[in-house]
């Protein structure tokens, strides 16, 4: 398990700020696989950062179940568009393995947020960082092969090919786990 200061100077913090942002997020709270942290049609309170395990964001489709992407150890998560504008999430974020959250409530998050310059610049990153990353999955969804979202994947999420089971890769780049086998067969 990771320690929360730790955490936050590997993510380019001061020790002035970890120190800052360690005291936020003292609310921890354990998840065991298959607990979800947010449930489509409710308004997502928190901000968390996974201290232990992964998580991931899906929806439910008339197909079945579609996975968006996979949060990591280490990872800030929200359900952001909920988060932001209190309205009812249209995801669901489930934990795939046992984990542990510290917590940080949208009252807190505002307070931050208020006071603290580094908050708000570290939230334009983040907010700049997820919007071209869904920006450039949907081009890849739209213009790209399999084999060459496959590539892309792994090439900039090296972390995912080692840690997330094959069925939610397989899902978060819209094909089959057989069509990943066989993309990966290919590959050897």
């Amino acid at each position: 398990m990771l320690d929360l200061k730790e955490i936050f100077l590997k993510k380019g913090f001061t020790n002035e700020q970890a120190e800052i942002l360690k005291e936020a997020f003292l609310n921890t709270r354990q998840y065991e696989e298959g607990d979800n942290f947010q449930q489509e049609g409710q308004v997502c309170q928190h901000i968390a950062l996974i201290v232990k395990g992964q998580f991931r964001y899906f929806y439910h489709t008339e197909e079945g179940e579609v996975t968006r992407w996979i949060s990591l150890e280490g990872d800030f998560m929200t359900s952001l568009s909920s988060f932001i504008q209190q309205k009812p999430a249209v995801e669901n974020i489930q934990a795939t393995k046992d984990c542990t959250l510290a917590l940080l409530s949208k009252t807190s998050w505002t307070k931050l947020y208020a006071e603290y310059e580094f908050i708000r610049e570290f939230w334009l990153r983040t907010i700049s960082y997820n919007y071209i990353g869904m920006e450039e999955r949907v081009f890849h969804q739209i213009a790209l092969s399999a084999e060459q979202r496959y590539q892309w994947m792994l090439e900039n999420y090296p972390r995912f090919n080692q840690e997330v089971p094959d069925k939610y890769i397989a899902s978060m780049l819209g094909i089959t786990p057989r069509h990943l086998s066989r993309i990966r067969a290919k590959r050897i």
